[in-house]
């Protein structure tokens, strides 16, 4: 599926033509970038063709008060668990809080050494060569022209369409950007305030204004990552930031507390509630699905989580995405379909900072349908995939099989997982999904409200918008000026939506409000609106 949002980086890229060439002659032609906007697709995504829960399509990531107690390190929760991690019997060793005094000179040279070592070895498969000798003559030595080369390359087409070894070109031209980084910092010409390697102008990397060295290594690998989907070097990505991790220095503390969440009050409404049973195992939760394949809340399912007791400390977040350096992608906006919506690139800890711990932030940012395990690999020891994704729902019936996107999607081998976090007040549109999903409610409370496919006339599909994205799935009802947790919505807006969308009212459906511990099961086809009521942490596991 091809996206009509361009991604805001934060940075300028180059929109200059150029001519690359090295001692020997010319590399390649830097085109106008602005001619074509670069379009990702999402990580080994089969839906990277149609619409995902209504969302364009965004990079790959191989590579969205009132005083409360403060969650510091050592201290324990309700049940007497420890909430650090260094703590916790059933953290893996190697996720561990990691220490270190401030690095030397000869730890990040020792460092470049090592990646350089990695990139002498060709990736498995590989087709960079196919790219040239000039590139590759000037790659180690001027990563920064490479990268301008590749970039544009990546440009010259929508993302599905450009050639693997430019997409192999990028990938490779950062690790070495990265390894002359890490040698100016032990050399001392990269210093605290932040040395200008090359023109800021032309800078694909855009690193960091912050004066953060380290900031500026994490993002040239974090954009490596996301433009090029790490095609070839993804273990060497991970084993940099594992290294990484080492560096942080024992300053970069922040003083915040656990997030400010507050139980909503309960839920009033004359419409059926969606049904509480479970936890299951594989082989009764099949049993119940064989009999009735209808949406379930299943309650205390994931208390046996790490991330139950740990995702609630925004430090914890800090700790695993070194220090909150990680680049995530953000969408700003009410949701999806508001207007005005787009993505931003931005390091985690500002994400958090501007979106999640103010009580009123002044726009909306969520990190929304996003493969974050696969970018922070320490966050996915904090989960288990539920056994109830393992089992085999009954055939799709007449109206699940009209299902957007259902013809496109493949058979996956093993569940695909996306990250939700985000402020109170986000809002995922009323919309169908082509696969069985589990949504886990890690931290906070959401609202949800089901429509079964049966429905799906009355919901008024979209259907092509003004940029030729095919968004059937997602209806043009616009739910969140329609629902109140507490109070009816106002005669006014009922009649409009009436008049604008008669049969809207005559639809039937179930809902509840989600707490922590909650997971959600919601068959393929089931409509759903999704508004989160308190800061949240939540997790999706499709399946087909």
């Amino acid at each position: 599926m091809l996206s009509g949002a361009e991604i805001d980086w934060g940075v300028p890229f180059s929109t200059s033509t150029t001519v690359l060439k090295d001692d020997t002659g010319e590399i390649g032609e830097a085109c106008d970038d602005t001619a074509v906007p670069i379009v990702l697709p999402r990580r080994d995504n089969p839906m990277s063709h149609v619409v995902c829960a209504g969302r364009p399509s965004r990079a790959p990531n191989d590579v969205t008060s009132v005083e409360v107690a403060s969650c510091t390190p050592g201290e324990t929760d309700e049940q007497g668990i420890s909430l650090d991690r260094d703590d916790d019997p059933v953290a893996p060793t190697s996720q561990k809080r990691k220490t270190s005094e401030n690095s030397t000179p000869e730890d990040l040279r020792l460092l470049a050494q090592e990646i350089e070592d990695l990139l002498n070895n060709a990736a498995a498969n590989d087709t960079v060569q196919e790219c040239g000798p000039a590139p590759l003559r000037i790659i180690a030595t001027q990563p920064e022209k490479v990268l301008d080369l590749a970039h544009a390359k990546l440009h010259a087409s929508p993302y599905q369409s450009v050639p693997l070894q430019w997409r192999r070109l990028f990938e490779e031209a950062s690790l070495y950007n990265a390894v002359k980084l890490l040698k100016a910092r032990s050399l001392g010409t990269l210093a605290n305030n932040r040395v200008k390697l090359r023109r800021t102008d032309a800078d694909v990397v855009g690193v960091s204004e912050s004066g953060d060295w380290l900031q500026e290594i994490v993002e040239v690998l974090d954009r490596g990552i996301s433009l090029s989907g790490a095609p070839g070097r993804r273990p060497v990505f991970d084993a940099i930031f594992e290294q990484l991790c080492m560096h942080i220095a024992d300053q970069d503390r922040f003083d915040w507390t656990c997030f400010h969440i507050l139980k909503p009050p309960e839920l009033k409404s004359r419409h059926p509630s969606i049904a509480t049973d479970g936890p299951f195992d594989l082989e009764t939760f099949q049993q119940r699905l064989n009999r009735d394949c209808k949406p379930v809340i299943l309650s205390s399912a994931i208390e046996h989580w790490p991330a139950r007791r740990l995702w609630s400390d925004p430090k914890y977040l800090l700790r695993l995405t070194l220090g909150g350096r990680r680049l995530v992608l953000v969408e700003i906006g009410e949701s999806y379909v508001a207007e005005g919506w787009s993505q931003r690139m931005m390091p985690m800890r500002d994400f958090i900072a501007t979106y999640l711990l103010p009580e009123d932030p002044a726009e909306t940012g969520y990190l929304a349908q996003y493969d974050l395990f696969a970018q922070i690999p320490s966050l996915r020891d904090d989960i288990r995939i539920p056994d109830i994704c393992y089992s085999t729902p009954p055939p799709a019936d007449t109206d699940a099989l009209r299902t957007a996107g259902l013809t496109a999607v493949e058979q996956l081998d093993e569940p695909l997982l996306n990250a939700w976090l985000g402020p109170k007040g986000t809002k995922t549109p009323l919309h169908t999904d082509p696969y069985h999903n589990v949504f886990c409610q890690v931290v906070g409370y959401k609202y949800v409200r089901l429509y079964p496919p049966n429905e799906t006339d009355r919901l008024y599909p979209r259907g092509l918008d003004e940029k030729g994205i095919n968004m059937e799935n997602t209806s043009r009802v616009d739910m969140s000026r329609l629902w109140s947790q507490v109070h009816d919505p106002p005669a006014d807006e009922a009649d409009r939506l009436s008049g604008e969308f008669p049969l809207f009212k005559e639809a039937k459906y179930v809902e509840a409000v989600l707490k922590p511990g909650d997971s959600l099961y919601v068959p393929l086809g089931w409509w759903h609106y999704v508004e989160s009521l308190t800061a949240s942490f939540s997790v999706s596991f499709w399946w087909n």
